[in-house]
């Protein structure tokens, strides 16, 4: 086996897959390689051909749920970022991946999209049986793979009882030393509350306790009550719940039973005072909590997320360009606001649409849109003519598809301010 520069290990967010974290630290600490973490979620609907973009562009707009997170999402990757913090910290250098698809198949396309040299796998611990068992799909991983596999035992003692939902106890001790910022009040998606501090153990999937005492059925029967408008409670409306933010998830301090009443009732959003936990050690983490804050300070925008800490100033840039065009006399975060419903949003439900992700290793919804402005604006003045935000989307995914690897690392995302142009601005 040759040198690994890039090691692939899939997670399944559970402990006893974890044995497998020590052995990748291990090789790439000894190799200088990098660790791609990645957590394979089930297929989720995508656009069956780029030629239906505009037909469906319509169906895209309306559905507003398409650019938030499953829960499912949102759980794997705040696994993935409290992983990924603690291995930076350590000086190793660690990439969380989510996608979705077929294991076997999705975990052999992401080792020949990125390079890589190594995969670390688990097997099965069978009761009564030493050697090491293939479960299926190892078994299609080792036999499609067209690099070295390594096979590594699950720690079976150290396994649990698995939690419905996500404990921040144990996630914050898996991102390691952590330092507390207030985030104040904000909306959030309920999507991306995805664990509880201190009461993971006691609560399902749905917020609920799973042992419930006529009393507790009462409070909460009066929260959803009071939740849904059926109860006035004198006009007053449910305060803000608190929630602790590690990585990309949410973890509820106080508001348990808001938060079960705000999913049962439909709800996508919530209203909460947020404290967000920042990995000391890491710095990769430091620099994209640093950028993100200057970026909501200064627009009022607080659900945009990005990998790139130089996403942040980019998208400014394009806010202040379309404010400066369209809404010359509104105030800045009235503007940024605007421009949220009007440009990014529609953009970002499609590149949810078509998975877009997949071809940009690490990066998340913003990162690629800015991308595909510079893309826009590109082909814009190659065609000396604005390109429509569609025809730009198409022309893109198309584009991005067909393109290796190592170009779109480098694509995109290098523009400099005084690169930013009238084209960019509706």
């Amino acid at each position: 086996m040759s040198t690994p520069s890039r090691i692939l290990l899939p997670l399944d967010l559970t402990t006893p897959g974890e044995a497998k974290l020590p052995v990748a630290e291990g090789y790439a600490r000894s190799f200088g390689a990098q660790i791609l973490l990645l957590h394979v979620l089930p297929r989720l609907p995508a656009l069956a051909a780029l030629d239906d973009l505009r037909a469906a562009r319509r169906k895209i707009d309306r559905d507003n749920t398409l650019d938030l997170p499953s829960s499912g999402e949102a759980a794997a990757r705040s696994y993935l970022d409290a992983v990924a913090a603690r291995l930076r910290a350590a000086g190793v250098r660690a990439q969380p991946i989510v996608r979705e698809g077929a294991i076997a198949a999705t975990v052999l396309d992401v080792a020949r999209r990125e390079g890589v040299d190594l995969i670390i796998l688990g097997s099965n611990a069978r009761p009564g049986i030493s050697r090491l068992v293939l479960g299926d799909t190892a078994q299609a991983i080792v036999r499609g793979a067209t690099c070295p596999t390594l096979l590594v035992r699950p720690a079976m003692a150290t396994a649990g009882a698995a939690h419905a939902i996500r404990s921040f106890t144990d996630d914050a001790t898996r991102a390691g030393l952590l330092v507390p910022r207030t985030l104040g009040r904000r909306t959030v998606a309920l999507a991306r509350i995805i664990g509880s501090v201190g009461k993971a153990s006691e609560l399902g999937a749905n917020f609920r306790p799973a042992r419930r005492t006529t009393g507790e059925n009462q409070r909460y029967d009066g929260v959803r009550d009071v939740s849904a408008g059926i109860t006035d409670r004198n006009g007053a409306s449910l305060p803000p719940i608190d929630l602790y933010k590690l990585g990309y998830g949410y973890y509820v301090l106080d508001g348990h039973r808001r938060v079960a009443a705000a999913k049962e009732l439909g709800q996508d959003e919530i209203e909460a005072e947020v404290t967000e936990f920042v990995p000391v050690e890491d710095p990769e983490a430091q620099r994209g909590f640093s950028a993100r804050r200057a970026f909501e300070r200064a627009t009022g925008l607080t659900r945009i997320g990005a990998t790139r800490p130089e996403t942040y100033e980019r998208l400014r840039e394009l806010i202040a360009a379309w404010a400066a065009r369209h809404l010359p006399d509104v105030q800045v975060q009235e503007a940024a606001e605007r421009w949220y419903g009007k440009i990014f949003r529609p953009q970002a439900k499609r590149i949810r649409a078509l998975r877009l992700n997949r071809y940009f290793l690490g990066e998340r919804t913003a990162d690629i849109f800015i991308r595909l402005a510079d893309h826009r604006r590109a082909e814009s003045r190659r065609l000396d003519r604005k390109l429509s935000w569609d025809d730009a989307m198409r022309s893109f995914a198309n584009r991005t598809a067909d393109r290796p690897r190592a170009e779109q690392a480098v694509a995109g995302g290098d523009s400099s301010a005084a690169e930013t142009t009238g084209l960019e601005e509706e």
